[in-house]
């Protein structure tokens, strides 16, 4: 499988749109993804309402740009994702416009997604999922082009093309997930199912800027210069990985991957095409703090009598959250409750997902690892 990296060093427009460009080329046309007058959905990174210097959703630059290569070759565009929360207008418009979507959908002549309604489909070839909540989005359209963004993830470690896909779940229907599959392992096939179901005609990646440390939302811009594009998902996250200094056993979803026969998992076996990987390669990422990508380390008997001394918790900073409740609303397992416009967590009802941590609007919430993890995850 081929996996295009070329560098592109900023967010200039015409930079970016040029790299953009030359990824089709490189990787076969335009005509081999999408052909003229169909409709393409851009699956962006809209996790919740940040500006785009933040790095936590995908550059409005890149999307813009793709939109306008697919737009001028004669396709049409809508630019879409179903963000953490309720999945409400008067909210996207909100997420739209911060997030320089609203901007990019203008400039480009692409449409926003509007269209919140969902629907139940059979997945007749699913590892966990035998039925999928969909957002109707996909329904709208012909083709999907997946366009993440390359983050550190509290729970899944690394959130890149594969992890995206998540956000065709509809807004709530997504703590469902993780209540049902609190294990990282079981949530990661879960997140190949729905990538191997709905599987996007092409994945394009922005690591132009990267976020890392708290991810995917309260970690700190990165800056990394590559666009990273492939219709191979999990080549594309073996690539992106590679980058940023993890391996194939540190990433959940790579792992199952791996073990399912999606991925050889190896990058000797990826045709790498445009710049030179070992160029782009850093040795200072700084990663999520969670155990999620070390608890296989430890024997299945032995984990289930450590589960409560090794697993990652949510420390809340009192002192500069702004008492908004939406972590309280969005924990799936219903662990976190309001005391005096302050959240309480139950440290036994929570499940480690970090989705509070994930849709902090303020950054008040840390993830601390217990001591004992440190020593058996060093």
């Amino acid at each position: 499988m081929t996996v295009s990296l070329l560098r592109c060093n900023d967010y200039d427009y015409h930079t970016v749109r040029k790299t953009i460009e030359r990824t089709f080329k490189d990787l076969g046309g335009i005509e081999k993804f999408v052909k003229k007058g169909e409709k393409v959905l851009l699956k962006v990174n809209l996790l919740m309402k940040k500006k785009p210097e933040e790095a936590t959703t995908t550059n409005p630059v890149l999307v813009r740009a793709v939109a306008d290569v697919l737009i001028a070759y004669g396709a049409e565009v809508v630019i879409g994702d179903s963000p953490g929360g309720p999945f409400l207008e008067g909210r996207m418009r909100n997420i739209y416009k911060a997030s320089g979507m609203e901007e990019a959908s203008v400039l480009s002549g692409a449409d926003l997604n509007f269209n919140l309604a969902s629907h139940y489909t059979e997945c007749k070839d699913g590892l966990l999922l035998n039925k999928i909540v969909l957002t109707d989005m996909i329904n709208d359209v012909d083709k999907i082009i997946n366009l993440p963004k390359l983050k550190t993830h509290g729970f899944a470690v690394y959130t890149g093309a594969v992890k995206n896909l998540f956000g065709l779940i509809p807004g709530t229907i997504k703590a469902e997930y993780h209540v049902r599959m609190p294990d990282i392992n079981d949530f990661s096939n879960a997140l190949i199912d729905i990538c191997e179901f709905v599987k996007p005609a092409l994945h394009i990646m922005d690591g132009i800027t990267a976020m890392e440390g708290a991810g995917p939302s309260s970690g700190s811009p990165k800056d990394l210069g590559v666009i990273l594009a492939s219709e191979n998902p999990y080549e594309l996250d073996l690539v992106a990985c590679k980058i940023i200094g993890l391996n194939v056993e540190d990433v959940p979803t790579l792992r199952k991957a791996h073990e399912r026969g999606l991925s050889s998992g190896k990058l000797e076996d990826i045709e790498m095409i445009g710049d030179k990987l070992e160029k782009s390669v850093v040795s200072d990422f700084v990663y999520a703090s969670s155990t999620s990508g070390n608890y296989r380390r430890i024997p299945v008997p032995v984990r289930k009598l450590l589960v409560n001394k090794l697993k990652s918790r949510p420390i809340f900073n009192h002192d500069i959250c702004i008492g908004c409740g939406d972590c309280e609303e969005n924990c799936p397992p219903k662990a976190i409750v309001m005391v005096k416009k302050r959240p309480v967590v139950d440290d036994a009802k929570c499940i480690s997902c970090f989705c509070c941590q994930e849709l902090c609007p303020a950054k008040a919430i840390d993830i601390k690892k217990p001591i004992l993890a440190k020593i058996l995850f060093r």
